[in-house]
């Protein structure tokens, strides 16, 4: 099984459980995504191959989320706030989960996981999200290539460490990877670049020749400029690998 083109179908699945809120309940939902896998499954079966094209193609011919979601439910809506579509709570539901099962930590870790973002739920109820630590390790899990890619360019953060050379494989993954969008892979490769270039450029240094001046700036200031713009490279990437990495997740647990 084509590792790419499972991805398609899990983000795929994904989109039509996000569409098929306030149209189904949720055992509809599941027993509708577990069907739609199983004739997706059945057309990549029959397809000559499972590369990556052959199943978007696949998942194109039976629609938009809202398609698939709107054939199966004719505009059906659903009331949310029927009594018998959404019981009422039993008390030890509001309670806070543990640590270990997504509940506010304590402590260490509650420093180095930060205080997590909330999300809101169809009560309106506030609940955590993935922290900080959950989230990287849930993105070394799903998306280790992006993974790689985030920790190379940190690592030519501190630049007295002479490490700005594996920016260039972090480059290439860049460039390689199917998770960030064109305008995420410029970002990445162009902003890291164009800081080097401008922070040369501030090299008040003297050299003979072009390669010595090219050199020396590079060495004293260039990587400044590269390490300080992978940081916020970074940190706009972060953010979207996750998101792709929560997806996944939750394609996984509802299939």
């Amino acid at each position: 099984m084509n590792q790419r083109s499972e991805q398609l179908v899990l983000d795929y699945l994904s989109e039509v459980g996000l569409a098929s809120y306030g149209h189904m309940t949720a055992r509809e939902r599941t027993s509708f995504l577990a069907r739609l896998r199983g004739q997706i499954d059945e057309r990549r079966r029959a397809a000559p191959d499972d590369h990556v094209d052959t199943v978007r193609g696949i998942l194109r011919s039976f629609g938009t989320a809202e398609d698939v979601v709107q054939r199966e439910c004719g505009g059906r809506n659903l009331d949310l706030e029927d009594d018998e579509l959404i019981p009422d709570r039993p008390r030890h539901a509001d309670r806070p989960p543990p640590p270990w099962r997504g509940g506010p930590s304590s402590g260490l870790m509650g420093l180095l996981e930060g205080p997590g973002q909330t999300d809101v739920d169809l009560r309106g109820k506030r609940t955590r999200s993935t922290g900080t630590l959950r989230g990287i390790a849930l993105v070394v899990r799903t998306h280790p290539a992006e993974a790689a890619a985030l920790g190379l360019m940190l690592l030519t953060v501190p630049w007295w460490l002479d490490l700005a050379f594996v920016w260039v494989l972090a480059a290439a993954l860049l460039a390689l990877s199917r998770v960030w969008n064109v305008r995420d892979t410029w970002i990445g490769i162009g902003v890291p670049v164009l800081a080097c270039v401008l922070a040369m450029a501030l090299w008040n240094g003297e050299a003979r020749y072009v390669d010595e001046y090219i050199l020396e700036s590079l060495t004293a200031t260039g990587v400044i400029g590269l390490g300080l713009a992978n940081l916020v490279c970074v940190l706009y990437l972060f953010p979207r690998v996750l998101r792709s990495a929560r997806r996944a997740e939750d394609s996984a647990q509802t299939v």
